[in-house]
């Protein structure tokens, strides 16, 4: 019989190899009883897969696996961060560190190493935040941590964190007394301490001195009738300001920074260091002198020492004529007010004592007239204006200043009301924008006055309309309100109902129209819960108000923010 060449078919049992399969554990149509019994480790796995698994499902064999693989994971992260941390790429050594934590190791060494290790790499990145972060995660793993104790002193030294960085080289040595890089940190954040101690000291000692240098000051200022004012466009850092005399040692004698203001050219010289004993004419000459040449504004050559003359302006605007022979001393002498009037004296304004200097003959005589002229418009506008306590504490702006000399002009010219005008002031006044790009001025007038003015107001309201012809005049009472109390307040005494916010608003109304009266008030609720509030008034003065309706309205607004509209009853409902 001939050989048989090349693979042979092989003959194999097809029930026998499928009963074979059935014995493997992934193959099983059931798995045996625990009576049974078996040796077979994948079996025993799947058993307990089946009747002792975790109420979430996770098998033993899969918990045991799962942990073992974490703790590789991370160990690899760890391993892959150091070797990135040798080359100094230290954003990416962050990163794997980062996965190492995440992974969860259960090895506490592990998982400390892990936050030290990327506490480093921030430490390299001044990220100083995040390093007291993760040493903070590694102290709670181990208290005794040197690289986390250490690298926490490194970085709150270079937060000026002294007090705590030397607290954590304290605990380090502790119990590693021998460690030389904590040892070194520790020398080095004692020297900055030292150096920070002497540093709040000098502060102190340099504040104290300022703050008695200051209080001298004020003691000397009062005693010359001095005065300090700041004006809103005056600068913070100013580089001259009012000293003693460091050669006096018995700090009596000042100096001033001083203002030569020349009036007839609009322009001006400094002296940083005027000592208050030295007379003016001494500088006079020093700027000015006789054959020297006149400076470029001087076009006329007028402004020589022989010819000028030196004006002194006190806080009530006072004009003083300097003498050749008078020193400052003796001008802030010169400045005291007399005996039975109010305080007067100097004024220090934004650090600067101001003079103006001018050359004798028609110029001077012009520019004193000019300034009295000023100085008394300037009074009768101040004086028409009184700031009540809800009033702005601010200087009188373009509006209130031109309803003041308006009133000034009024009293002045019309003879009915010189005797009413004479006593009344106004609070303050602002301009409201009404519909049709009109303005409308509103007058806000001390309550205690309200009586007073309403005497004049038909009339008064009238003039000042033809004076201000493009905008209508109303005039309201400066009325204060009070918060509802509650029970943290500090004031104990009940609220006026003259003060409650539906009070000062229903005011506000009838100040309003007067003398006009309100005959009936009606408020309508929209669907979308806004309201308006509609005001009727008495129709026998609707031919001299109709026209001012609109500026009731803005002007109730602005001052409420409720919407409002005024009307008159129709012919037939009267």
């Amino acid at each position: 019989m001939a050989s048989q060449i090349g693979p042979q078919p092989l003959e194999v049992d097809l029930d026998e190899s499928l009963a074979s399969l059935e014995s493997l554990p992934l193959f099983m149509k059931s798995l045996p009883s625990d009576s049974e019994g078996t040796d077979d480790v994948a079996l025993q796995a799947l058993q307990s897969l089946a009747y002792d698994g975790s109420p979430d499902g996770a098998s033993t064999l899969s918990l045991i696996m799962s942990l073992t693989s974490s703790q590789e994971n991370a160990q690899n992260f760890k391993e892959q961060g150091n070797d990135y941390f040798k080359g100094k790429r230290y954003r990416e050594a962050i990163g794997f560190y980062t996965q190492g934590v995440d992974a969860k190791p259960t090895d506490p060494a592990l998982l400390e190493a892990l936050y030290c290790n990327r506490a480093a790499c921030n430490l390299e990145l001044n990220n100083y935040g995040l390093v007291l972060k993760d040493c903070s995660h590694a102290l709670s793993l181990n208290t005794k941590s040197s690289k986390a104790l250490y690298r926490s002193a490194t970085a709150l030294l270079t937060l000026d964190r002294l007090e705590e960085a030397l607290d954590c080289c304290i605990r380090c040595l502790a119990f590693d007394p021998n460690n030389p890089a904590v040892q070194s940190l520790r020398s080095r954040v004692e020297s900055a301490k030292t150096a920070q101690d002497r540093q709040r000291q000098e502060k102190e000692v340099r504040l104290r001195r300022e703050k008695e240098e200051k209080n001298l000051l004020q003691i000397a200022f009062k005693e010359r009738h001095l005065y300090q004012t700041n004006s809103l466009q005056g600068t913070a850092d100013n580089p001259y300001s009012p000293h003693f005399d460091s050669d006096d040692p018995t700090r009596t004698t000042l100096i001033f920074p001083v203002f030569f203001l020349y009036p007839q050219y609009a322009t001006s010289d400094v002296i940083t260091d005027f000592v208050e004993d030295t007379t003016f004419h001494a500088h006079i000459s020093q700027m000015f002198p006789p054959k020297a040449r006149t400076p470029t504004w001087d076009e006329r050559q007028e402004y020589t020492a022989s010819n000028l003359v030196v004006y002194a302006m006190t806080r009530r605007k006072r004009l003083l004529k300097v003498g050749k022979k008078m020193t400052l001393q003796d001008v802030c002498k010169a400045a005291k007010e007399k005996q039975g009037e109010p305080a007067d004296g100097l004024e220090i304004k934004d650090g600067y004592l101001t003079f103006a200097v001018l050359p004798r003959g028609s110029e001077e005589q012009t520019w004193v007239d000019e300034f009295k002229r000023t100085r008394d418009a300037s009074m009768s506008v101040n004086h028409k204006i009184l700031r009540t306590a809800n009033a702005p504490q601010t200087s009188p702006d373009e509006t209130e200043t031109s309803l003041a000399q308006a009133l000034i002009d009024l009293e002045n010219n019309v003879p009915e009301l010189k005797a009413e005008l004479r006593p009344l002031q106004i609070s303050t006044a602002r301009e409201v924008d009404v519909r049709g790009g009109k303005k409308a001025i509103v007058v806000f007038v001390p309550v205690p006055q309200q009586k007073a003015f309403r005497k004049v107001q038909q009339r008064l309201t009238r003039e000042l309309e033809k004076k201000f012809s493009d905008r209508h005049v109303v005039f309201v009472a400066q009325r204060r309100m009070l918060s509802k109390p509650t029970r943290n307040s500090r004031t104990k005494q009940k609220r006026p109902r003259s003060r409650t916010l539906t009070s000062v608003h229903e005011k506000i109304l009838e100040d309003l129209v007067f003398p006009t009266e309100i005959i009936g008030k009606r408020t309508r609720v929209g669907v979308d819960g806004s309201k308006l509030l509609k005001v009727i008034l008495d129709s026998k003065d609707a031919t001299s108000l109709e026209y001012k309706l609109d500026s009731f309205s803005s002007v109730y607004r602005r001052l409420t923010g409720k919407d409002v509209v005024f009307e008159f009853p129709p012919a037939n409902q009267e």
